[in-house]
């Protein structure tokens, strides 16, 4: 199963284009030497209007592409994770137990896989309910799918290695 990134990126990269526009045209428009007729020179409100322009065009460029680079596989080799902070092939050797809870997906490595991270997830991001340490690989809210369809593919692939502690 394939997970599918919501569209709510979107509508944060067209905030950050519409914002130094609106910003920009309200700048403009309330000129005295605008109103009057008179050539433009560059003041104190345009320089703002520049600088919020530099700092937020990186950003949107950042959200855009971290965006587009989303890919999350459940299979029967394991997960394959592409997130703007991940970029792993979890296979199902290497983890204990995967937990899906009512936010996210934990993953708790299997002890004698490796000691300390999975290449690519980088450091242990939480605990479990029951204290185990882990690594958080999803956030519900990043995806299209429901999280009973995503319970289904984990239960499918994972096997005894799933837990469902979702609050239903």
């Amino acid at each position: 199963m394939t997970l599918h990134r919501t569209r709510t990126w979107l509508v944060q990269v067209l905030i950050a284009l519409a914002a130094p526009v609106a910003l920009a045209w309200a700048l403009l428009t309330t000129r005295r030497d605008m109103i009057a007729g008179l050539p433009p020179a560059i003041v104190g409100r345009e320089l703002i209007m520049v600088i919020f322009a530099a700092i937020a065009a990186p950003i949107v460029m950042t959200k855009t592409l971290g965006a587009l680079r989303f890919r999350f596989v459940i299979d029967s080799a394991g997960l394959t994770i592409r997130t703007p902070d991940i970029t792993a092939a979890v296979p199902w050797s290497g983890v204990e137990s995967v937990i899906l809870d009512d936010l996210r997906v934990l993953i708790v490595p299997d002890p004698g896989y490796q000691t300390t991270t999975f290449p690519g997830i980088g450091r242990f991001t939480g605990t479990t309910p029951d204290g185990r340490r882990c690594f958080e690989v999803l956030v519900l809210a990043q995806v299209r799918e429901s999280p009973a369809a995503i319970a289904s593919a984990l239960a499918e692939h994972a096997g005894p290695r799933f837990a469902d502690t979702r609050r239903v």
